[in-house]
């Protein structure tokens, strides 16, 4: 559908109708408790009251300063196309109680938003606790009922855009942020929804098809572990043939992947054997369908981190120690069934497997190279406490001692089957003409592996003269979260990409961001809520809100005032007061004074242009810029202040005291 330009008095007004409207958000997308009050009000003829509503928040989440403003264009379009259908209607004759006159549902069945008025604030704009970021106005009935659903809408919009944001924050610009939540998200409109605002609040793409064909989101991924175990030898390949880019010449890709492999195994200390031929087979066929695209998961096989490869290891550190002058004792083979360890173990080139072929090879009677490096490195006998970011996104400490520290050498040959196979086909792609893109990482010590990673891709980069080799990018995934970036940040890891489920789009540490709906003005009196609790009493009255920026472009303050009240002015000392305590005030001379809210809806339509997914996202990131550093920072941020004009405050607290009850003593 094209959106359609009106004109209208004062300006152009687009109205998008139902365009990418979700056929979930209607009026009944509400609490039973808002049509029971719309009949009470309809039965005690007030359908001719107006009234103002403020919609804000309270605190700010994730134990931040700052939160960003979402959802704004899918109340405009709820409110475009607000109207009870028929079998609306007939719903709520079944559902509600007996005895509501007819006359009222004939009432419901003509109601429209044609006179509301909406204000808010801009979308991806950054908002703060008690400012008003939607105000609306208009005949009472029809702005209670849509309380519900303007707050379904905003809430977890608002929510999941500002955890994007944050996690752009720690990941640095030039880190790749994608969305891989859909299977974790609340359901399928949270995973929309999830999608979209993280894309808001500065992710780079998402894996959800829906949300790229809906929103024209950038849509990547990869492939599963699944893909990867679905090949057990290079025997199930059907398909080994591939057309030269420049060519056209048909050739093996696996025959060019086994001879690179070869040379790889001796460039990176690594035997053929300890690699798996059904992950080789796996990333031959996947190169074969994607050749200009490869990007392989390398961790299916023979991921450990530093914690585990020491703790296994230890044992036979100590023994090595104690028997240093002792006589050799000749090794044997253990035999197995299954998986030791979590990994599969087998035996290559035709001998006996148990689970997947060449999870971990071992052969009978062998050395393993492992057993040289133990012996061939140095071991310190020293204490150290190290903090690593493991894969389930939390942060673990170990101490190591007597012998147990970091072994380089050793730890090298983990991690080996996945870095030795996608090399290989990387060069057999090479070869004919493709480039590959790059790994996932989805276990293990993330700053470790990927350090490792590079490590090797530099020396194939060298080896082969391939400098696109060095370029390589590295992704990062599994239950990543702000804390882990923030510690692989200080390990100096070398990801260039996160993907990132299930702790952005459930947003789990804080689930909810709690925006209420408050009536704040009825047919032009003001309105207040008293509460113990001073945080819940509401700033009553039809208001503004400006914000006041200092003159290195720094917002200071946001300032609400009366209606009636003339704006601030650049240069002019303005007096601006914490609206419940009294001693809390100080003077501000702007250098810059912003109002804050626009007239997005008024007379039945938009009267905004609205802005492109792309033009919120880059308003996201301007409007934070205009923060102060200390105001957005992850431990111990500084508040930013929201204040009252003097004027507001004085009419504040003479309406308390005049609704406040008084108590008597006996």
């Amino acid at each position: 559908m094209n959106d359609r330009e009106l004109g209208c008095a004062g300006g152009q007004f687009m109205d998008r109708g139902r365009m990418n409207q979700n056929g979930v958000v209607q009026p009944l997308l509400t609490d039973l408790y808002q049509i029971t009050m719309a009949y009470a009000y309809w039965k005690s003829d007030k359908t001719d009251d107006t009234a103002v509503f403020d919609l804000f928040f309270r605190n700010n989440p994730f134990h931040g300063e700052f939160t960003i403003f979402a959802g704004l264009e899918e109340c405009l379009k709820f409110l475009d196309s607000f109207h009870y259908s028929q079998s609306d209607i007939e719903y709520l004759k079944q559902t509600l109680p007996e005895g509501i006159e007819h006359e009222f549902f004939e009432y419901l069945g003509n109601l429209t938003a044609r006179d509301v008025t909406l204000y808010a604030i801009d979308e991806g704009t950054v908002a703060f606790p008690r400012v008003p970021i939607i105000k609306i106005e208009g005949p009472l009935i029809i702005v209670q009922l849509l309380e519900t659903t303007l707050l379904t809408l905003v809430n977890y919009a608002s929510l999941m855009a500002t955890n994007a944001a944050r996690y752009r924050m720690v990941a640095g610009k030039h880190v790749k942020l994608l969305e891989f939540g859909l299977r974790r998200a609340q359901g399928p409109d949270g995973g929309l929804s999830a999608s979209k605002y993280s894309y808001t609040g500065g992710f780079d793409g998402t894996s959800n098809v829906l949300a790229g064909k809906l929103f024209n989101i950038p849509v990547k991924g990869t492939h599963a572990h699944a893909y990867i175990t679905s090949f057990s030898s290079i025997g199930e390949l059907k398909t080994r043939l591939i057309k030269h880019k420049q060519t056209g010449i048909l050739e093996d890709l696996l025959e060019h992947a086994v001879r690179h492999r070869s040379l790889l195994s001796h460039l990176l200390d690594v035997s053929t054997e300890e690699s798996s031929e059904g992950e080789l087979a796996a990333m031959v066929s996947y190169a074969i369908a994607f050749p200009d695209g490869f990007m392989a998961l390398v961790d299916t096989y023979d991921v450990k981190s530093r914690e585990t490869e020491q703790a296994n290891t230890e044992p036979k550190l100590i023994n090595d120690i104690k028997s240093e002058n002792s006589p050799p004792k000749p090794k044997t083979s253990p035999s197995t069934n299954g998986h030791q360890n979590g990994q599969a173990v087998g035996h290559v080139n035709g001998h006996k497997t148990n689970g997947h072929q060449n999870g971990v090879a071992q052969n009978n009677g062998s050395r393993s190279p492992k057993d040289t490096d133990i012996q061939d490195t140095k071991i310190p006998s020293t204490t150290t406490t190290k903090t690593t970011a493991t894969a389930t996104g939390t942060l673990k400490t170990t101490t190591v001692s007597n012998g147990t520290a970091y072994l380089p050498k050793y730890v090298e040959k983990s991690f080996r089957s996945g870095l030795l196979n996608f090399s290989a086909v990387a060069l057999a792609l090479n070869d004919l003409g493709y480039h590959a893109l790059g790994i996932r990482i989805d276990s293990g010590d993330l700053a470790y592996l990927s350090c490792l990673a590079r490590e090797t891709f530099e020396k194939v980069a060298e080896r082969f003269k391939v400098p696109w080799f060095n370029k390589l990018t590295i992704v990062a995934s599994n239950d990543i979260n702000e804390d882990t970036i923030l510690s692989l940040n200080e390990q100096g890891h070398k990801i260039d990409c996160f993907g990132i489920g299930t702790h952005l789009v459930t947003c789990q540490r804080q689930p909810a961001l709690g925006c209420v709906y408050k009536l704040v003005e009825i047919n032009g009196q003001p309105r207040i809520k008293l509460s113990q609790d001073v945080e819940k009493v509401t700033m009553p009255g039809n208001k503004n809100a400006y914000r006041l920026y200092s003159a290195d472009g720094h917002a200071l303050i946001d300032l609400l005032q009366k209606v009636s009240e003339p704006p601030p002015a650049v240069g002019q000392k303005v007096l601006c007061r914490h609206p419940f305590q009294e001693s809390k005030r100080a003077y501000v001379i702007p250098s810059h004074v912003e109002s804050l809210y626009k007239v997005y809806w008024k007379s039945g339509k938009i009267c905004q242009q609205l802005p492109t997914l792309e033009q919120v996202r880059e308003k996201v990131q301007i409007s934070l810029k205009t923060l102060r550093n200390d105001h957005k920072r992850t431990l111990n941020p500084t508040p930013y202040k929201v204040a009252v004009s003097d004027n507001l405050y004085n009419f504040i607290h003479d309406l308390w005291l005049q609704n406040a009850p008084i108590g008597e003593l006996s």
